[in-house]
């Protein structure tokens, strides 16, 4: 009887019996490791869930199984046991570092702080948590903690590199760009080949202008990965920044050597022989992309402006023509389209096809808006100004078409019907410079209202300060005024901007004739002669012409 009770204590006692248990929970977790290792996490997940069973107080087992969960994707589940890890143990230093992980992961930052800061308090000069802790904080802009953070690793590691290079980049963030380039060669003292170190050293030295810096900087980079496209798209874009467009498309090309599929090098080229006035070359840079990408808009519409500076208006429009109807780049082929028309003396062939285009975007105001414009060119304002009131129609505030409508009103001699559509963009938006610059104008013409006018004009150059028709204009009110000199001023600004519009010469030619200058004022009446499309101006300007060489005359007899 000694005997049976002496084996029941030996093999049942509390001791045994927990070490059965313990080794149970051993063996699960070993299990599950080698599961995990072989990517079977839901099996892992089963023998962790099972090891816990067997030891429920193991921070570590539920900190396993909530790293496990997180590979697999199940946050929640992760987040959970994560949790349960650090009550049984709150110090659980990897815990800390895989929740605040997590938390970073989802946003929340907050979360993802008190984590790292939990972490970084509890295990003194623990760099993985001090650089967790100063990422979190750099995401919140809080540059200024997270500068602390790195610097206190470098108190005790000095040259840690990781902190060396965040150093660099909040200076940088902060525009201390001198002290960032401190940091960035300091990092790269310890590890030249540290391509992001180097990397932002040459953006650094962009910044600052420093180009042949920046060059010589990303060329350190090229030697240790020549494959890398990055990199060799700054130093080409190093060259069009110093115009230096050969070694530009030098650097272009590699790139398409490096990635053949990849046309959109080809298309950047194509840009800098255009930017060159090689346009033969351009073209062909652009079909060469369009014939991997026939429906690529942006594209097209390169490929037209090329065509159209070689004077080839026609293969322009062609180009214009083939850009999709649906595409974001519709409406800027369609005003290009109505501008090459015009051009090409095309109008008529322009009105048909425009007018082809309505049954797909008769909902669509710039194709009225387009339509008119040709009509506006055949003089033809009737017809201008019906097609716009049915745009109107689709949207009462569209800004464009109702100030198209003003203008086609005062073009058939209707200003006051062309003030009101003024007067009604102005109540839209106060700042319109043209709806402010036109009414301006129309009180200086009239010469009445002069204050008015040039507060008005003036407030339009505020919005346009290089806007050659709204300086005409303040010189054309100072002449009302009979402020000559100031007048002048302002017309012969507008002349450097607009040497070849009629109405600026004609105003340059009357401030002369104010002035007494009569030579110049003919000089200019008759280049405004030369210029002038309309008939009754042109009237005008030989009536004026024949009475100044007729005074002329008489002073010089």
């Amino acid at each position: 009887m000694k005997k049976w009770i002496l084996l029941f204590l030996l093999f049942f006692s509390p001791a045994l019996v927990w070490g059965f248990y313990h080794s149970s929970a051993i063996y699960y977790f070993l299990r599950a490791i080698d599961k995990a290792v072989k990517g079977n996490y839901d099996e892992a997940i089963a023998d962790l869930e099972q090891a816990i069973k067997f030891d429920p107080s193991s921070s570590q087992l539920r900190e396993e199984l909530g790293s496990f969960y997180l590979r697999k994707g199940d946050l929640k589940r992760a987040e959970f046991h994560l949790k349960e890890a650090l009550r049984i143990n709150p110090r659980n230093r990897n815990a800390l570092i895989i929740l605040g992980g997590l938390y970073s992961s989802q946003g929340n930052l907050e979360g993802a702080k008190k984590m790292y800061e939990k972490c970084a308090e509890f295990f003194e000069n623990d760099t993985e948590c001090y650089i967790h802790l100063g990422s979190v904080m750099l995401l919140q802009g809080a540059f200024g903690d997270a500068q602390k953070i790195y610097e206190k690793i470098l108190s005790y590691d000095p040259e840690n590199i990781i902190a060396l290079y965040y150093l660099g980049r909040i200076r940088a963030e902060l525009k201390d760009y001198k002290a960032a380039k401190e940091y960035f060669i300091r990092l790269l003292e310890i590890k030249p080949n540290f391509e992001i170190g180097l990397f932002d050293l040459a953006t650094v030295y962009e910044i600052e202008g420093e180009l042949a810096k920046a060059k010589e900087t990303y060329q350190k980079i090229l030697t240790i990965n020549p494959l890398n496209r990055a990199v060799r798209a700054r130093i080409a874009n190093i060259y069009v920044r110093e115009k230096n467009y050969e070694k530009a498309i030098s650097e272009f090309e590699k790139l398409s050597e490096i990635d053949r599929k990849d046309l959109s090098f080809r298309v950047k080229i194509g840009l800098l022989y255009m930017e060159m006035g090689r346009y033969d070359e351009a073209i062909r840079e652009f079909n060469l992309f369009l014939g991997s990408d026939p429906n690529n808009g942006t594209v097209r519409l390169y490929l037209s402006q090329a065509l159209r500076e070689k004077g080839l208006y026609k293969n322009a429009i062609e180009e214009l023509l083939k850009v999709p109807l649906d595409s974001e780049e519709f409406p800027t082929a369609l005003r290009h389209l109505t501008f090459l028309y015009i051009k090409a003396n095309m109008v008529d062939e322009g009105i048909k096809r425009l007018k082809e285009f309505f049954p797909r975007l008769k909902n669509k105001p710039d194709v009225y808006l387009m339509l008119s414009w040709l009509y506006e060119e055949k003089e033809d304002y009737e017809v201008g100004i019906e097609i716009l009131k049915e745009a109107e129609k689709l949207d009462e505030r569209n800004i464009e078409v109702l100030y198209g409508l003003g203008m086609l009103y005062e073009r058939s001699g209707r200003t006051e019907e062309a003030l009101k559509y003024m007067e009604r963009i102005l109540s839209i938006d106060p700042e319109h410079a043209d709806a402010l610059n036109f009414i301006g104008y129309t009180f200086a013409d009239r010469n009445v209202n002069l204050e008015q006018a040039e507060e008005m004009i003036k407030k339009a150059l505020k919005k346009k300060p290089n806007a050659g028709y709204i300086i005409d204009s303040l010189g054309w009110v100072y002449y009302r005024q009979g402020r000559l000199e100031e007048a002048l001023e302002q017309l012969l600004k507008a002349y450097e901007l607009l040497p070849d519009d009629p109405t600026v010469l004609e105003h340059l030619g009357d401030v002369y004739m104010a002035l007494g200058n009569l030579e110049r004022a003919i000089e200019y009446f008759e280049k405004s002669l030369r210029l002038e499309k309309r008939l009754e101006k042109k009237r005008d300007l030989e009536k004026k012409l024949k009475e100044l060489k007729e005074r002329l005359e008489r002073k010089n007899q």
